[in-house]
Parts: C-alpha cells; structure tokens; sequence
C-alpha cells in the first residue's frame, strides 16, 4: 500500500513539475520547450487539462492551428464544458473563415457562463462575417456592457458602422476603442475620422 501512495505521489509530483515548467518556457516565450515538456508530462496524465490547454496555447504562438485545435478537442472530450477550450475553438473557427462552427462554440461557452464578454465578442464576429450585423451590433453591446474596456467590441461595432454608412457613429466607437489603446482604431480613426 505505501509503495502505491509513494507511486501516486511520483506521478502526480512529475506532472505537475513538467505543467510548471512548461508554464516558464511558455511565459519566456520559449513555446517548443514549452511543448516537449507539456507533452511530457500528458504521458504521464493524458487527462490533464491545464496541460493540454497550455499545450494548445503554445501551437497557437507557433502558428501550428491544427495541432491547438487537436488539443482544444480533446479538452472537450475530457470536459465538455470547458469554457478556455470552446472560446479558442471559437478564435480558431474565425481564423479559418468558419463562421457556423465559431458562432457554435461561442454560443456553447455562454450557455455555460452567460458573463463572459469574450464568448459575447466572439459571437460578433461569426455573426458580424456572416452579414448578421443586427445580431452581432446585439452581441458587441452585450459584450460591452460585461466589460466596459473591452476594446475590441467597441472597434467590431465600428467596423460594422462603417460598412453601414454611418462615420459618426463609426467614429464615436474607433475613438472609444482607440482610448483603450486599440492600435487598428487609432489606424481607422486617422483614416475615417478627420
């Protein structure tokens, strides 16, 4: 029996060393050593999610989309409500002009926590690219109204003023995304707004 808890304890123990420095490779901005020691540890645990999630992040920086969304993937086959994996779908889906599956997971993340600005701004956008402008402006306000500095929302609902004509308000919202320290609104504004 103390051979099992001394075993258990080996394992976890070396998880969660290999998740930690996994952790300071990815905060360092060293994303490949970041991965080999992820993958290392998810040998011992192939369950553990805050692995897999920081794994996927780390693809992410390298550009390796697949391998991420392989990783996001598998967190929900572990847990289907995990929120971080459904929202980087989400991010992922935009990316490769699929709008359907990024309205999808973003509408799965805010069934389970309907305060998530992020999920709201994400359902924006799908709906935004798919020419749903009503429905995204709804989303964006909603997105807004959870978190006031989200400066992305206030730029998307510019971006969709824009396209509808209507510079004042296009500009009210580049101005309000620019004081949050949007550089892309502060490119808008100086094109569109003076």
């Amino acid at each position: 029996m103390k051979k099992l808890i001394l075993l258990i304890f080996i394992f976890f123990s070396c998880t969660r060393d290999d998740s930690r420095a996994g952790d300071n490779m990815y905060n360092t901005k060293k994303y490949e050593d970041a991965i080999a020691l992820y993958s290392d540890g998810l040998k011992l645990n192939p369950n553990d999610i805050q692995s897999l999630y920081r794994r996927g992040r780390s693809y992410e920086e390298l550009k390796l989309y697949d391998m991420a969304v392989n990783d996001f993937k598998k967190i929900l086959d572990i847990d289907k409500k995990n929120v971080n994996a459904l929202l980087s779908l989400s991010i992922n889906s935009i990316r490769n002009k699929n709008y359907l599956d990024a309205e999808s997971y973003s509408k799965k993340a805010i069934k389970i926590n309907p305060d998530l600005d992020q999920a709201y701004l994400l359902l924006g956008r799908s709906l935004q690219y798919q020419g749903l402008f009503p429905d995204a402006m709804k989303s964006f306000k909603t997105s807004v109204s959870l978190n006031s500095d989200n400066s992305d929302s206030y730029y998307y609902m510019g971006l969709i003023y824009l396209k509808l004509d209507d510079s004042r308000n296009a500009c009210k919202n580049f101005t309000t995304s620019a004081s949050l320290e949007n550089s892309k609104a502060i490119n808008l504004i100086k094109k569109y707004c003076q």
